[in-house]
């Protein structure tokens, strides 16, 4: 009897023994400290081009504003945009404007005006007379060695100097008369406007026959053989610029199409920023590569100029999600033996995915990307699938 409860007691302390033993077991797993997971990206070499991109527009290099050449009646234009047009192509036909009538008053004194344009005629006519037969007189004078030669010389500049006069009042005569004129005589026929050169319309600001001054556009004309962008970027990124720089065009609605840069302004105009900051920027020429990949484009269109500041070959590359500031220098968790060990490195330039390293990593190694508050050096890591 004594042996089989004694027997039962050492069963149940095996239990309880046991089921602790399980249960610490059961706790120090659950306690155990696991890997953090984490995001990783290898190390790579490669090329890395720093760009720098904002917005442009296109427009066409040779654009023509064809205008009125007389003040008159246009009649209506027969052209629309989109219309090809050939240079010397009529645009347009214009009948010049007759000029008003004359009032009395205004009348009176145009013809008072021929008056007096004709009696200063007949007086510059009387001194010519006069100076050509004084120069007669002292030209036989000197044939007879009477006179000296500057006495000959002081008469043929006065002939002449009368003879302009005579010139000039004949003129002022025949201005004179013009006001009087008809408008039935100064008037009359059409005058064609023509393209002046080959090209595309744009635009008719002049559709509908109407009354214009000389100088009213009337047909605006661009040339589609040749298409540039024209970006403003701010003057701290234009001065990194050089003239032919590689260019990409993007974001027009078709496929990138290659460019270079053609010409940097040295004019920069203040911009206000949809921030309300006032902004120093610059026009920034870029014409197309291939210019026949362009044609689909026309002008003022709205375009992404990404411009190539800097590129640098076989770099070695890390993703610029794995850098982050450690103190005052730059810093990336590498991976090895599923720990992560704190490596500072020398950053250099950077694109919209890379930044170059110098020194701390290599080729090959892994880095955890976007690495969180629990992540320190020496701590144990795993990729996250």
């Amino acid at each position: 009897m004594g042996a089989a409860v004694s027997r039962r007691r050492a069963r149940a302390r095996g239990f309880w023994i046991g089921g602790s033993v399980l249960l610490a077991a059961f706790l120090a797993f659950a306690l155990w400290p696991r890997p953090t997971p984490v995001e990783t990206a290898v190390v790579d070499r490669g090329t890395l081009r720093v760009e720098i991109v904002d917005e442009g527009r296109t427009r066409y290099h040779d654009v023509y504003v064809v205008s009125a050449p007389v003040a008159g009646r246009v009649l209506r234009v027969d052209v629309d945009p989109g219309d090809e047009v050939k240079a010397g192509a009529t645009l347009a036909q214009m009948t010049p404007t007759a000029a008003g009538f004359l009032d009395p008053r205004s009348d009176r004194e145009a013809r008072a005006a021929v008056e007096a344009a004709s009696a200063a005629l007949r007086a510059a006519q009387a001194r010519a007379d006069l100076a050509e037969r004084e120069y007669a007189r002292t030209a036989r004078l000197r044939e007879d060695r009477l006179v000296a030669d500057a006495a000959l010389d002081q008469a043929r500049t006065q002939l002449d100097a009368d003879r302009a006069a005579l010139a000039s009042a004949r003129a002022e005569v025949e201005r004179a008369r013009s006001a009087l004129l008809q408008p039935a005589a100064r008037g009359g026929g059409t005058v064609a406007v023509r393209a002046p050169a080959t090209g595309v319309v744009l635009r008719v600001p002049q559709e509908s026959e109407a009354v214009v001054p000389a100088g009213a556009p009337l047909v605006e004309i661009g040339d589609p053989s040749r298409i540039e962008v024209v970006a403003e970027f701010l003057s701290q990124d234009a001065v990194k610029m050089q003239l032919g720089a590689a260019a990409t065009i993007e974001g027009w609605g078709g496929p990138p199409l290659a460019a270079r840069v053609e010409r940097i302004e040295p004019l920069a105009r203040t911009k206000i920023s949809a921030l309300g900051v006032e902004e120093q920027r610059t026009n920034v020429i870029l014409e197309f590569v291939e210019p026949a990949e362009a044609r689909r484009l026309g002008h003022d269109y709205r375009v992404d100029a990404r411009v190539v500041v800097e590129e640098i070959a076989d770099a070695v590359r890390v993703p610029l999600g794995a850098l982050f500031r450690d103190g005052g220098d730059w810093a990336a968790f590498k991976v090895e033996d599923g720990r992560a060990t704190l490596a500072p490195v020398q950053a250099g330039p950077a694109d919209d995915a890379y930044r170059v390293v110098r020194g701390g990593l290599a080729p090959g190694d892994r880095v955890i990307v976007y690495p969180g508050s629990g992540i320190a050096d020496g701590a144990r890591v795993e990729a996250a699938e």
